[in-house]
């Protein structure tokens, strides 16, 4: 009788310890205009780099630092594979640029080095700019450049988010939507989501990406 109440215990147990794994480790969920979405991927540069991200990059006071003096456009890729509807976000601050060009940090996603498919958001600072591009099998549905009513300068930390549902475009800079596109456009399976930087040198402090459950 003991040795059952006792193995009984034990099953307990561990049904339990198992249970508080599992919520442990849900992948976390995030509400935004009521539309609930599921974290897939959360990496804090202070952490270390990325694992298994590839490009040109270092780590500088806990950032990822990312450099491109030339325009040939410095990127930093994360392996994650994610469906046509995602929410993109990061936080960045541009350092400098090289002149006479001015510096461009970039969130985006594409399908693959095949380059069918991408979508991204960029930062314009001096210009007070953001560019908002949307492409599919090759096809530019959404490509310009406009103002957003508020000041992007060097040395000044930004929230950036991309958002696409159901194949409409928004973009967000701390938290104020500058851009949408208030149509849907075709989507495909993305395989390259990454950071990026023109002409300039810009840090990010982290990379969240989310999806539908």
């Amino acid at each position: 009788m003991r040795r059952s109440l006792y193995f009984t215990l034990a099953l307990v147990v561990a049904f339990s310890s198992s249970i508080l794994y599992y919520f442990q480790n849900l992948e976390p969920t995030v509400v935004i205009d009521g539309v609930t979405w599921r974290q897939v991927l959360y990496w804090d540069f202070k952490e270390g780099l990325y694992p298994k991200g590839w490009g040109n990059y270092s780590i500088a006071e806990g950032k990822l630092q990312i450099e491109d003096p030339t325009g040939e456009e410095s990127v930093y890729f994360l392996p994650l594979t994610h469906g046509g509807n995602f929410v993109l976000e990061t936080k960045v601050k541009l350092i400098q640029g090289h002149h006479p060009v001015y510096a461009a940090a970039q969130l985006l996603t594409r399908d693959s080095s095949k380059q069918n498919y991408e979508s991204g958001l960029v930062l314009l600072p001096e210009l007070d700019q953001a560019i908002v591009r949307h492409m599919a099998d090759r096809t530019d549905y959404v490509y310009r450049a406009f103002e957003i009513n508020m000041s992007i300068e060097y040395g000044e930390w930004y929230f950036m988010r991309l958002m696409v549902l159901n194949g409409r475009m928004r973009a967000f800079v701390d938290g104020n939507e500058v851009y949408d596109s208030n149509s849907s456009f075709p989507v495909t399976t993305y395989g390259e989501p990454h950071l990026a930087v023109r002409y300039g040198v810009a840090a990010f402090e982290y990379v969240r990406i989310l999806t539908i459950p």
